[in-house]
């Protein structure tokens, strides 16, 4: 009996000094200014911010992902797409006539028999001034970008 009692009292101690050092190293960590720099580092930026630098990117037409991006890193996925929506979301007119513009001009480029189009490429090259009256710079840019 005498064991099991000491047995007892020698885990409640070693239990009372384990909750003891927790509780002083809980209190330490807690006034820690390193502890505190990092949350509140983590917090720097918000949705709004990747929304602007997805915005950017869009402005100068760099479309790429943005998410390890220092402004949109410690977004979740979810938030990160949303931002990405919202910029979509607001250019979304501007986009559907840029597509709806370049199918018809890969609808015209693809009529032309493989002459024309190569005489279109190598005026395009030279900066031609004659093509200037046949298209629009738009169309000129996007033929030149991806037709030759």
């Amino acid at each position: 009996m005498r064991r099991t009692t000491t047995a007892l009292i020698a885990t409640a101690m070693l239990a009372a000094l384990a909750g003891c050092s927790s509780s002083s190293d809980d209190k330490t960590t807690a006034a820690s200014p390193a502890t505190t720099v990092t949350a509140s580092t983590e917090q720097e930026h918000t949705i709004d911010d990747c929304v602007a630098v997805i915005e950017q990117d869009y402005a100068q037409d760099n479309l790429h992902d943005a998410s390890d991006e220092a402004e949109c890193i410690g977004l979740t996925e979810d938030e990160y797409t949303d931002a990405v929506a919202e910029v979509i979301g607001g250019h979304k007119d501007e986009i559907l006539d840029d597509a709806a513009n370049e199918t018809a001009w890969d609808t015209a480029w693809d009529e032309m028999d493989a002459d024309a189009q190569a005489d279109i490429c190598s005026a395009l090259q030279i900066d031609d001034p004659a093509v200037a009256e046949l298209l629009t710079e738009e169309q000129a840019q996007y033929f030149l970008d991806n037709k030759c």
